[in-house]
């Protein structure tokens, strides 16, 4: 007795076009989903506004060159060199006196708004505030950084650290 498996051979065929055809798909989508990642990556990496936020976001985690808020030519707002939390005295004093397009050496505006999380009331504003920023700038780029608040009382508490670079 001889049996006939041609049609089945089809079957399977067409079964294994269907397979590859998913294995496919699931690949270009893959593929495409890593590129646009990838793309978004770069984009930010080149936009100007975008790496002096970075810039500045860095610079502020060092000490000022001075406790006079006066006499600051070079913004930062850590302790020292060797601890990177954020003084709140000089928070305190500082905040209203400061230009820090002036004090960071920045080529655009900058606008930082530091904010205690422990107690959100707690709010520091150097710059222009975020929320009277104009309405019709060309280009905004914010960064937030965390970083730990020395308080006036010696406990630490979390900060937020928002920087608005514009023009």
């Amino acid at each position: 007795m001889k049996l006939d498996l041609g049609y089945r051979k089809g079957q399977y065929f067409s079964f294994d076009a269907i397979v590859a055809s998913v294995i496919f798909v699931l690949t270009l989508i893959m593929l495409l989903s890593y590129w646009q990642s990838v793309r978004t990556y770069l984009d930010f990496q080149t936009n100007d506004l975008n790496k002096e936020a970075v810039r500045i976001s860095n610079l502020l985690f060092s000490p000022p060159d001075s406790h006079d808020c006066g006499q600051i030519t070079q913004f930062g707002m850590a302790l020292n060199f060797s601890d990177k939390r954020l003084d709140e005295k000089l928070l305190l004093d500082c905040q209203g006196t400061i230009d820090p397009k002036q004090t960071l050496g920045a080529a655009y505006n900058v606008s930082i708004d530091v904010t205690d999380t422990y107690n959100s009331s707690r709010k520091y504003t150097f710059g222009v505030a975020p929320e009277d920023l104009p309405s019709d700038l060309k280009e905004v780029s914010k960064l937030r950084r965390i970083g730990t608040l020395a308080t006036l009382t010696g406990e630490d508490h979390v900060a937020v650290i928002d920087i608005y670079v514009y023009r």
